[in-house]
């Protein structure tokens, strides 16, 4: 609220500030001609008393004469030759009509003496400094007035925008149900009234969303059951090696649906949210040798040697089942893409915990870094159907990743490959 009340205050104090320093000398340039025929009119009689009692002294008189006059007459009298006072023409023609010539923003008047030589040069005292004293301080007391009367109108306006910022914020972090409700004399209820708009339509198509995914997933495993169960019973009743061949076929194609359909469920799951995250202090070290061993066999059978570099983390602050899918997810894409290793490290920086997973395959291209995590996105050379998956893996990475509060990314590795980075702050629940 400060820096917003600050702001429109400095911005409505220089804007009040320039435009009465523009509208006085806009009124000054305008309606000089008034002023200076009032002053002129005003000083009229003291100068013509002047010029009378000076008009038939010498020069040297009238000096002395206007000495002895000035304390009695509180101006500033003194004779100037013509020659000084660089005269414009209208000057000089005011002057040879007789008139009082008026200069330095109204406060010094020259009246002629005879056409002669030498005019009389009138000065009106300098303000006191209680004028400046008084702009100052009125000026002052104006400034404090616009502080108060912004101030309470800036509040309502604070409170509301803050009010708008939390359900933003609530709406940010998964809480689909916020809402904001405003008074109805609130400048931002029509804006409040677009939010909740927006947020019942996002509510209702994520609803919408995980309930087509929910309802297909398990819709699948009802089939994928009674295929697998008639499999079985086939192969039972087969005898001949194709057939043995083409069942050994389908079964692989059914495992693929069944994984496809658990990366669904678990993917849907965790589009609930952070809120439901429940960490856990977990030994680093026994923690990522379980998850190595669970898919030894798969880099055995596959030709790849699996390598713990290094684990210098005693303890992390996980959820153990999501974190560990979300790092089998990231072996087993590097097992299918490795031509011989794949190596491992778990380590701690100024930012939380590391977890890198390098390969020595072909590595994935700079423009497709991103595309990777989206869900059911595959590259089309290297990396493509034929290695198996169904492009869930990386996206459920990336979002077990910031479910943590944390980010996944793909580098080149140092030998070649990829280099795949998971990275996580350390959050006590």
């Amino acid at each position: 609220m400060l820096r917003l009340f600050l702001g429109l205050y400095l911005t409505l104090a220089l804007g009040f500030a320039v435009s009465i320093t523009t509208v006085e000398h806009a009124f000054t340039w305008w309606f000089g001609w008034a002023g200076e025929e009032y002053y002129r009119d005003a000083v009229r009689g003291p100068a013509y008393s002047l010029v009378e009692q000076v008009r038939p002294l010498s020069t040297e008189a009238r000096v002395q004469r206007l000495h002895e006059l000035q304390p009695h007459y509180g101006l500033a009298l003194s004779l100037v030759e013509k020659a000084q006072l660089d005269l414009q023409p209208h000057e000089k023609a005011l002057l040879a009509g007789d008139k009082l010539v008026v200069r330095e923003e109204l406060t010094r008047f020259i009246a002629p003496i005879d056409n002669g030589s030498q005019v009389l040069q009138i000065d009106l005292p300098n303000e006191p400094n209680i004028a400046l004293l008084y702009s100052a301080g009125a000026y002052a007391m104006l400034s404090c007035l616009l502080g108060i009367v912004l101030f309470f109108w800036v509040r309502p306006h604070w409170r509301d925008l803050e009010r708008l910022r939390e359900a933003a914020q609530r709406f940010g972090e998964n809480d689909f149900s916020a809402r904001l409700y405003l008074s109805r004399r609130s400048n931002i209820r029509e804006l409040a009234e677009h939010f909740n708009q927006m947020a019942a339509r996002i509510e209702g198509l994520i609803a919408n969303q995980r309930e087509l995914t929910n309802g297909v997933s398990h819709e699948l495993r009802t089939p994928i059951a009674r295929l697998t169960f008639e499999l079985d019973q086939l192969r039972r009743l087969a005898t001949t090696h194709e057939c043995g061949a083409l069942i050994d076929d389908m079964h692989a194609d059914l495992g693929d649906l069944e994984e496809m359909v658990s990366e669904l469920l678990t993917y849907a799951s965790l589009e609930r949210g952070a809120s439901e995250i429940q960490r856990q202090t977990i030994e680093a070290a026994s923690w990522i040798d379980s998850v190595l061993g669970s898919v030894a066999l798969e880099a055995e059978a596959a030709g790849v040697q699996l390598y713990l570099d290094a684990c210098t983390v005693q303890d992390t602050r996980i959820e153990p089942r999501y974190m560990a899918r979300a790092v089998i997810n990231l072996l087993r894409n590097a097992i299918r893409y490795a031509d011989t290793q794949v190596r491992v490290r778990l380590e701690w920086d100024d930012a939380g915990y590391v977890l890198q997973v390098e390969d020595d395959g072909p590595g994935v291209p700079f423009a497709a870094r991103e595309k990777i995590f989206e869900p059911f996105s595959r590259l089309d050379a290297s990396r493509d159907r034929r290695t198996g998956g169904f492009g869930l893996g990386l996206a459920l990475v990336r979002r077990v990743s910031q479910w943590h509060g944390g980010q996944a990314g793909v580098f080149d590795a140092v030998g070649g490959g990829a280099r795949f980075v998971l990275r996580w702050p350390h959050i006590d629940n």
